[in-house]
Parts: C-alpha cells; sequence; structure tokens
C-alpha cells in the first residue's frame, strides 16, 4: 500500500467524512508535487499553497485542513514531512497576517488639524479635542498593528488552517460600541451579545486581543463569557472612549450586522463623522475619493457633475459597484470607472447598439485591446451563434465578436476618453 493510499485508510479509521477524503486525495498529489519540487522542506507548502490561491475561501480551508490531518498522519513514521508542513504554514500565516496589517496601516489617513466635526458627536468636547482626540484614536490603531506585525500570533491571529480573521482589530473594537454604552468615557458592555456578536464569533484566542490592547493601554475589567458585562476604558487619555464611541456609532448606523465596511470605514476616515455642512459632495463620495489616485479623482468629479445633470444620485444604501463608484437613477446605473489595487483607472461599459455611430471609430482605434473577440473565451469554443450575450461588429472591415459577459473593459482612459465613452453610454442606455 502506497503512501497516498495509506493516508486514506487513516482518515477512513479516524471517520472523516466521505467528501473531504475524497477532496484530501486530490490534495495528495498537489502537495506530492510540491514535495518533487522541494524536497520536504517548508518552501514546499508555499508552493502548495501558491497552488490553491485561486480556490474559494472554502477550499482553501479544506486544504488547510487537510496539510493539519497530513502531518497529523506523518508524526510518527515521517516526522520530517509533519515538521515541513507545521512550519511551512507557519510561515505562510505569520507572512500573511503581517501583509494584512501592512496594508491596514497604510491605508490610515490622519484627520486634519482643521477639520469640522458633526456637533452632534462633540457632547463635552470642544472641535479642537475632538479632532485631537481623534487623531490619537488613529495613532493608537496604528500602534496596534506595528506591534501586531513585530509578533502576529501574539495577538491571536491565525496560525493555521483558519483561511480569514485579519479584521481582528476593527472587528473587536467596532463590537465593543455595537454591543456596549458609554458613559464619562468608559465603555460598558453586555457580555452575552458581545461573545455571540458575528464580528466576535469568527475569531478564536480574544483573550490574546485583550492582552494585546491593555499593552496599548487599555483597561479590561470583567472580560469573560461568565460575566453579565464588562468594561472598557483608556487611563491614558479618556477620550479616545468617547471619540471612538463617536465614530463607530456613526458608521455602524443601520450596518451592524454587516462586518464588510470598505476601506475607508475600516482606516477611521474622518468623512464619517465631518460636519455635512462642510462637505463638498456626499461623505462616502469624499471618503472612497481621499484614496483614489488624482487621475480617477478628476474622472469622477466629472462624472459626479454630469451624473446629476441627468438625475443620476449615489445610494447611500448601495454605492459601489465592482469598485466603481455607483450612480442610480431608479434600476438604471451610470458608466462605471474604478480604479484597481495597482493604480490604474478602468471603466466598464457593454455597447450593443451604437457600434455604427462615428465616436465609435475613434474608441476602436484608441483602445484595440477593449474590442478584440473574446466571444467563447469564458463558455468554451462552441459557442452557439444564437446565443445572446454575443456582440457582433466590424472594424476596419472585419468582424469582432465580443462576449456581454466580458464587458468592454477600458484602461487608464483619460477624462477626455470618458466623456466619449459617456457620450456613447447616453446613447446606448437612452438616457436623456
Amino acid at each position: 500500500m502506497n503512501s497516498k493510499q495509506q493516508f486514506i485508510q487513516y482518515l477512513t479509521e479516524k471517520k472523516k467524512k466521505t467528501s473531504y477524503i475524497e477532496e484530501c486525495a486530490y490534495y495528495v498529489d498537489h502537495l506530492s508535487a510540491a514535495f518533487d519540487t522541494h524536497s520536504i522542506t517548508p518552501e514546499a507548502i508555499t508552493d502548495f499553497n501558491n497552488r490553491t490561491r485561486t480556490w474559494s475561501l472554502v477550499a482553501l480551508k479544506t486544504a488547510y485542513q487537510f496539510l493539519d490531518d497530513y502531518a497529523k498522519f506523518n508524526d510518527a513514521e515521517q516526522r520530517s514531512i509533519a515538521e515541513a508542513i507545521r512550519l511551512g504554514c507557519r510561515q505562510i500565516f505569520e507572512q500573511t497576517a503581517k501583509d494584512e496589517v501592512k496594508k491596514r496601516n497604510r491605508d490610515i489617513l490622519p484627520i486634519p488639524a482643521n477639520a469640522t466635526i458633526d456637533p452632534k458627536h462633540l457632547d463635552k468636547l470642544s472641535n479642537e479635542q475632538f479632532v485631537a482626540a481623534f487623531s490619537e484614536l488613529q495613532q493608537l490603531v496604528i500602534a496596534c498593528y506595528n506591534d501586531i506585525e513585530a509578533d502576529p500570533f501574539a495577538w491571536g491571529y491565525p496560525d493555521f488552517y483558519a483561511t480569514g480573521g485579519y479584521n481582528r482589530v476593527n472587528d473587536m473594537l467596532f463590537a465593543l460600541v455595537f454591543c456596549g454604552e458609554c458613559n464619562d468615557s468608559v465603555l460598558t458592555i453586555n457580555a452575552a451579545k458581545f461573545f455571540a456578536y458575528t464580528g466576535v464569533k469568527r475569531h478564536k484566542k480574544l483573550e490574546l486581543m485583550v492582552s494585546g490592547f491593555e499593552k496599548m493601554g487599555f483597561s479590561f475589567d470583567s472580560f469573560d463569557k461568565k460575566s453579565s458585562e464588562f468594561s472598557v476604558s483608556y487611563p491614558n487619555n479618556p477620550k479616545i472612549i468617547a471619540v471612538l464611541y463617536a465614530y463607530v456609532g456613526e458608521i455602524g448606523e443601520n450596518e451592524k450586522q454587516d462586518w464588510r465596511y470598505g476601506t475607508a470605514k475600516n482606516s477611521y476616515s474622518y468623512r464619517f463623522i465631518e460636519d455635512a455642512s462642510v462637505q463638498s459632495h456626499e461623505r462616502v463620495f469624499l471618503a472612497k475619493m481621499d484614496y483614489a489616485s488624482e487621475a480617477l479623482r478628476e474622472i469622477q468629479i466629472w462624472l459626479h457633475a454630469e451624473a446629476a445633470k441627468y438625475g443620476f444620485v449615489i445610494d447611500p444604501d448601495e454605492w459601489e459597484e465592482k469598485g466603481c463608484m455607483l450612480y442610480k437613477k431608479g434600476s438604471k446605473r451610470w458608466l462605471l470607472v474604478g480604479q484597481r489595487d495597482d493604480g490604474d483607472v478602468f471603466a466598464k461599459a457593454i455597447f450593443r447598439d451604437v457600434h455604427t455611430n462615428e465616436t465609435m471609430a475613434t474608441l476602436y482605434h484608441r483602445f484595440p485591446d477593449t474590442f478584440k473577440s473574446n466571444c467563447g473565451i469564458a463558455c468554451g469554443t462552441n459557442v452557439k451563434p444564437t446565443c445572446t450575450m454575443r456582440i457582433e461588429f466590424d472594424v476596419d472591415g472585419k468582424t469582432h465578436r465580443c462576449c456581454a459577459y466580458n464587458s468592454f473593459i477600458f484602461e487608464n482612459p483619460t477624462l477626455g476618453d470618458v466623456k466619449l465613452i459617456m457620450e456613447l453610454f447616453k446613447l446606448e442606455n437612452r438616457i436623456k
């Protein structure tokens, strides 16, 4: 019996589910290929991890469960394999955590010293006191991330086959507000509500998070699942608790069950507590544009004004689509323009009926890659001629066949390009 068969028998004896055993047989081959390339080293686990990066989170979790079980299987007979797997996994998750907190650190943009805060948040604080305390809160969170980067596992970050849970700092700080009340700069939290909260339940080793926060200056009193309530304060500057409570209470409005806050909200953007009377646009627009390149910001300011002319506005409950600012008018949607992680701007549209318009010729030659035939790429080569998603048009006497599912993506358009695309978009969608 070879090693693979022995492992399958081991899983069967452990009464693992049949579906899981079948998946593990598949993973053994991936791991064997990685070991063939790198011998039995932690680097082989990195190779295995890279082979799985395009899989879903569910598949990834199963992959790391497999690694855990395969390490246990090898503990007795092939200890070197077991040790390589565990060390490789540890290195992967340590680096993943470090990369994650580095990004979160970069995303925190300092509040301007002259920011004007919505008066409803000031309570007993002056505007200047609030801004100063909020700035200190931002620096405090940055300090937490710096400490986590130095030793992620000391803060309880995932250290084996978990596939998520890297928003531990905000999930916990936000939940303290969602599940508590603030009086005299002390948060009193309903313990049962806190430990049952979705943003808390997804994490393990919360006691390590508490230790980390206490190291940073927070004070936790009676933090225990058996307590009816516990309290949190920040003795070095009690105003920190007041501004945290104000900020999280504001961004959490109508979103208390939604942990996907977006970059700006997770990065303590002052836009959400800024006085609306001094804001030139909707706060979510300003918050998103604070992270945009100059090129995208210029385009979006023009798009915002143009959308308003035709009655399109930002829906506060659905303000983003595919990473782009979304403008709506009833069920109609405006042209999507966004920015990728590498800073490249893109515009996205579907054109079916305007290919005979003279303006299209300009776009064909300005963005030739956008209009390359791609019909059949996503669904195989045998695409029926009657496929409703096929878009067919001629460029310089040559027929192009594109798929509407892929849309037309314009890479790094200028404002002038976007204006041309917008004119065609309005014709295509009969916007008047």
